[in-house]
């Protein structure tokens, strides 16, 4: 569940990741008020009752940080991002020199992107010391956080904002640029393959599963079989590559993730191809690091469809 938090301002979601933190840490979290905080939004001192879990709860010195956007599809793949996390590193780096932190919770309403998330939470380990840190996007906020204590959703109203239909749409933007970058070395010599390719698409059992999911034939011979099957093979090839085996998993989870929302809220839309248009608007609205491969979005849909992993079979 998205409860859409770029629809709070920050001090809102300050004194909500600091409410969430008193249900994890202790009701000893400090909250400071709005102003120039240091690094900190908050604080706690003692051993945590179940963080990151009750057997293995961290203890010592804790400093909370929230870093709230009202962009709707941020993630921690931006630049903006990255120079968020280098002006906190500073900022730790002064608080351990002063001995006043153990472990660091740094929450955002950001998407967390598990490449380029990854990457920065080493980066703050590495350059601080600190050991027990951890960057916290709106995924776990949402789902391990929220959805779990609705006392918290309450209390800030959060409720009125949720959005049912939403996934973890940073995997599918990494497998795009990946797939775009590697185009021009994916070999072009596959019309014989192509034309087989539209053979076989077009036997019975496509009809079949074109009208078990309600897609239109004008649709299906106008933009999957015209436009999108032409690269099929090549999507094909790209996630047989052994270099890209890490985007493959992802590939298959991001399926398996729409597929089961697809199937909850399939009667929220007519026809299928509403489907396509409304998962290519929340993953491209906004997004400037898909500018000039928002198409590719729609081919991996089609190929997804194709392959079976999304819509009845």
């Amino acid at each position: 569940m998205d409860y859409r938090l770029e629809n709070i301002n920050d001090n809102e979601f300050e004194k909500m990741v600091n409410t969430i933190c008193q249900n994890v840490l202790g009701t000893g979290v400090i909250e400071f008020s709005k102003g120039k905080d240091g690094g900190r939004d908050g604080k706690f001192v003692g051993t945590a009752q179940n963080y990151p879990s009750t057997k293995d709860s961290w203890s010592g010195k804790f400093i909370i940080q929230a870093k709230h956007t009202e962009n709707p599809v941020a993630s921690c793949s931006d630049n903006e991002f990255e120079k968020i996390v280098e002006d906190e590193i500073l900022k730790i780096k002064k608080l351990k020199a002063n001995g006043e932190i153990d472990n660091y919770l740094l929450f955002t309403n950001r998407k967390y992107s598990g490449i380029k998330g990854e990457r920065l939470l080493n980066k703050i380990i590495t350059e601080t010391g600190i050991k027990n840190c951890v960057i916290i996007g709106k995924e776990v906020i949402n789902n391990q956080f929220l959805n779990s204590n609705k006392d918290i959703v309450k209390l800030y109203r959060l409720d009125l904002n949720h959005i049912s239909f939403d996934f973890s749409d940073e995997e599918i933007k990494e497998i795009i640029l990946a797939f775009r970058e590697q185009l021009p070395e994916i070999k072009d010599d596959i019309k014989n393959e192509v034309n087989k390719l539209k053979q076989d698409f077009t036997f019975i059992d496509k009809k079949e599963k074109n009208s078990k999911n309600r897609l239109s034939e004008e649709y299906f011979h106008e933009h999957i079989v015209g436009e999108s099957l032409m690269d099929f093979d090549k999507i094909g090839q790209f996630l047989s590559n052994p270099v890209n085996e890490d985007l493959k998993d992802y590939y298959f989870d991001t399926a398996h993730e729409l597929n089961q929302i697809i199937f909850l809220k399939r009667d929220n839309f007519d026809l299928f191809e509403e489907i396509f248009l409304f998962i290519y608007k929340l993953i491209c609205d906004g997004s400037t690091t898909l500018k000039g491969s928002k198409r590719h979005v729609t081919t991996f849909l089609h190929y997804m469809y194709y392959e079976c992993l999304i819509g009845k079979k």
